[in-house]
């Protein structure tokens, strides 16, 4: 049997580099694998005996940084019925709007955001983590709201093909 010690060093460089695919922060992660060791720490014997340790790591880290990530977020409907009146909601909005329902952010969120490519990480980051408005986004990337709402239209595509792959590879 492995000690603590050593399944954290064999562990902790995938564990810190899934929590900051989520989270996008070096702060950020920090704080939430030392809890993930923690968690692990505390859990002693049960932890030291469980069937895949490196599972337990990954579920734990997965749970509190969805834990995380919610206390620390609006969500997308708050952020949109704050910040888009009723009459001001274009039909591309509502599009928007259908296609995040259908897409399990919670499920994949490592996984897809690590497949991203560059320019579809630093969209996704401006738009979800930053929380960017559009127009923001469009500004300063010196295009149309339309052409920006068309990119992250076909950026919730991209990431609703990765899911239904991943979930493929799971069957």
């Amino acid at each position: 049997m492995r000690s603590f010690e050593e399944l954290c060093k064999e562990n902790y460089k995938r564990i810190y580099k899934y929590i900051f695919t989520m989270t996008g922060s070096r702060e950020s992660t920090e704080d939430l694998i030392q809890d993930v060791f923690t968690v692990a720490y505390e859990k002693g014997e049960a932890f030291l005996h469980h069937e895949k340790p490196p599972a337990f790591l990954y579920r734990t880290a997965r749970n509190l940084t969805l834990t995380y990530l919610k206390q620390h977020r609006i969500s997308t409907m708050e952020y949109l019925s704050e910040n888009i009146a009723d009459n001001d909601t274009d039909l591309c909005e509502k599009l928007l709007m259908d296609i995040d329902r259908k897409i399990d952010e919670t499920a994949y969120t490592g996984q897809v955001i690590g497949s991203l490519n560059s320019n579809q990480h630093k969209l996704y980051t401006q738009r979800y983590i930053e929380r960017k408005s559009i127009k923001e986004i469009a500004s300063e990337q010196g295009i149309s709201e339309t052409a920006m709402r068309m990119r992250l239209v076909r950026l919730k595509r991209g990431i609703q093909g990765i899911v239904k792959n991943l979930k493929l590879d799971d069957k």
